[in-house]
């Protein structure tokens, strides 16, 4: 009889030695099974805000603009907030707005006598006239050349491309919608097929704009010639697009 208890007492011990096991084993299982889940679903970053497409990225052009606007933290607009005096002379300055000039007219955006015109600008030595060559952070550069009757305004990027020119001395062959194009192509941005028309309605004004590429792209032929290309995000363009139409209701 006592041999009987011996072994309940002993059947019994071991019972709740397996039990207090198992439950110790417990929170490990669950971890290992939490780690399987987690293993099993895909964590992929979040995506950047406004991040550039993969063919924005591949296009030299896009990616450029992209980085000044959103990596070196400046941005496109005509004021003096992060710019600084570029240390050039009156010669280099003339010299590299000259060869910008050239190359706009072989590629047929300005006519020999708007160029000329504005060489002559570029030889004056008229008192009044004012020579500002300014540079931002992320290695584009502005000049600003100007008399009473004449101005001439450009923006190079760091490898030379022409990014904005404002040029009042008279109005080129080619109307908006025919200098955008050629325009896009001196870009070298006509990859991109979701040109989007933001033109105004008067024709003076052609403009377009690329979600993959998130680029602005504009002409004018109002009062002279201007050209510009620069990083706008869709939520910018919808608030630009927006506005205007408040403006003019």
């Amino acid at each position: 009889m006592k041999r009987k208890e011996q072994i309940k007492t002993g059947l019994f011990c071991v019972g709740v030695l397996l039990l207090v096991l198992a439950c110790m084993a417990l929170p490990s299982v669950f971890c290992a099974m939490q780690q399987g889940r987690l293993l099993q679903t895909s964590h992929s970053r979040p995506a950047e805000e406004n991040a550039l497409s993969r063919q924005g990225q591949e296009n030299a052009l896009a990616k450029l603009l992209y980085d000044r606007q959103f990596l070196a933290g400046t941005t496109p607009e005509w004021d003096s907030t992060g710019w600084q005096m570029l240390e050039q002379t009156e010669e280099e300055q003339a010299n590299s707005i000259g060869a910008a000039l050239e190359h706009l007219r072989q590629e047929g955006l300005l006519n020999e006598t708007q160029t000329s015109a504005a060489y002559g600008l570029l030889e004056t030595e008229q008192p009044d006239a004012r020579k500002t060559a300014l540079r931002d952070a992320a290695g584009f550069v502005r000049y600003e050349w100007s008399t009473q009757t004449e101005s001439l305004l450009m923006e190079l990027g760091p490898g030379e491309e022409v990014v904005r020119l404002r040029w009042n001395g008279g109005s080129g062959q080619l109307r908006a919608a025919e200098l955008l194009e050629t325009y896009k192509r001196f870009l070298n941005v006509t990859e991109f097929t979701d040109w989007q028309d933001l033109s105004s309605e008067d024709g003076h004004l052609a403009a377009a704009y690329s979600p993959a590429a998130q680029l602005y792209v504009y002409a004018s032929d109002r009062g002279g010639t201007e050209l510009g290309a620069e990083h706008k995000t869709p939520e910018q363009v919808a608030a630009a697009m927006s506005g205007e139409k408040e403006r003019t209701a």
